[in-house]
């Protein structure tokens, strides 16, 4: 199982890689260090939306799926349910986006000129956010195979929206690339057998809407809406503060370093939410537990020591490669990054428990304080190391967090889980 699944997930990270490596790329030629920042506060506001109407979903409706994988009946009600729940959602999302464009606007761009950017993303909403929870639907159904052809399909759509809309409009086409891309997969990936299936079966169920299924997915889209919101509410504040202190440039090269850092946090992304997350939700005892991560963090904690080591190694032949000389500077932040990402990989982790038992209190109180601790040392850090001390910040709120996690595992761990083999 796990070879498979590493060469499925092999699959998804090489395409995402190669198209970020396009996106990259394209927008750092055409936009520069300023155009990143700005393209990055676009994503983050973005994000906050994504997180009510559909990313939210995600560990809900792989839970659910995944926990129910055996029961026709009760699966048709749950894939109609999410999904006709994340309509309605996307509709008020829409609504407000129509209301406070201007508003967005400025606060996002310091400038209302593109409060039409907002009006597109209000119209193209749901569209979004069916694409994403057809994704969640089909990793649920441990369909990896299929999975892994849609996440590839999505990067290379997105990959060559990028490059002609960057190409031909500027910054403009880079934030119409940002909402455009779903669309287009969601379009292509009616396909797929599999999504004209999960599909049909909200035109056929509606009838069989479960309210339990809405409260307990409720659970699931708080939590990730409240994080979501919480690190992209961060992240441009943490932003508009570099911009105003120093520039949109400083801002530009914290997005790179950022960028950079995506790149590989895709790959434990995948592993994540293809395998750390189903076998825990699946799993029902302390033991079982204490065994699945042992094995996890033997395979983890080598590969990311490796990893880190050659990007190292190799960090100016990766400038280079992804952005242009006039990022090389970034360089020399690299090493803050890896360390405070080796943490953070390893915090959210054992976090993923949180996401499969629903464990809301533990979520909420460890995100605010990797979130909250990272905006607060970055405000002091600006002002004595500049632009690193972003960085430090960043080493200390993640080991703050991965303290924090593994207080709650330890402590809050048998409430949820039986004693019993």
């Amino acid at each position: 199982m796990w070879i498979k699944f590493l060469s499925y997930n092999s699959l998804i990270v090489l395409t995402k890689l190669i198209s970020s490596f396009v996106v990259s790329k394209v927008t750092a030629i055409y936009l520069g260090p300023s155009g990143y920042a700005l393209v990055g506060n676009f994503k983050n506001v973005f994000q906050i939306v994504l997180g009510v109407t559909s990313r939210g979903f995600e560990s809900g409706a792989i839970k659910h799926i995944a926990e129910s994988s055996d029961k026709n009946i009760r699966l048709n009600k749950i894939i109609s349910t999410i999904i006709l729940f994340s309509l309605v959602l996307s509709v008020l999302a829409s609504l407000v986006l129509l209301i406070f464009a201007n508003k967005l606007s400025e606060f996002t761009f310091k400038t209302e000129s593109y409060a039409y950017i907002f009006g597109y993303t209000a119209l193209l909403l749901p569209f979004i956010s069916v694409n994403f929870l057809v994704l969640y639907i089909v990793n649920g159904f441990q369909k990896l195979k299929t999975y892994a052809k849609l996440v590839s399909l999505a990067s290379i759509i997105n990959a060559l929206i990028t490059f002609v809309l960057v190409y031909s409009y500027g910054l403009l086409g880079a934030l119409l690339a940002v909402i455009s891309v779903s669309v287009f997969t969601f379009g292509l990936s009616l396909c797929f057998k599999e999504v004209r299936y999960i599909l049909s079966e909200v035109v056929f169920s509606v009838k069989a809407l479960s309210i339990s299924v809405i409260k307990s997915i409720s659970t699931y889209v708080l939590m990730a809406a409240y994080s979501t919101a919480l690190i992209s509410i961060i992240y441009l504040l943490v932003r508009n503060q570099i911009i105003s202190v120093f520039d949109e440039n400083q801002a530009g090269y914290w997005e790179a370093v950022n960028k950079i850092s995506a790149f590989y946090m895709m790959f434990f992304t995948s592993i994540f939410t293809l395998y750390l997350l189903p076998n825990l939700s699946k799993n029902k005892t302390v033991d079982g537990y204490k065994t699945f991560m042992s094995h996890y963090f033997k395979r983890l904690i080598p590969l990311l020591i490796i990893m880190f080591i050659v990007l190292f190694l190799m960090r100016f032949l990766v400038i280079r490669l992804f952005l242009t000389d006039e990022f090389i500077v970034i360089e020399k932040y690299f090493i803050l990054q890896f360390i405070g990402d080796f943490i953070k990989i390893i915090g959210f982790s054992l976090a993923y428990q949180f996401h499969a038992k629903r464990m809301v209190t533990s979520y909420v109180i460890t995100d605010a304080i990797i979130y909250l601790s990272f905006y607060f040392l970055s405000m002091y850090f600006l002002d004595y190391l500049n632009l690193e001390g972003i960085f430090y910040a960043h080493i200390i709120s993640s080991s703050l967090y991965l303290f924090a996690v593994s207080l709650f595992i330890f402590t809050k761990n048998k409430k949820y889980l039986s004693t019993n083999a």
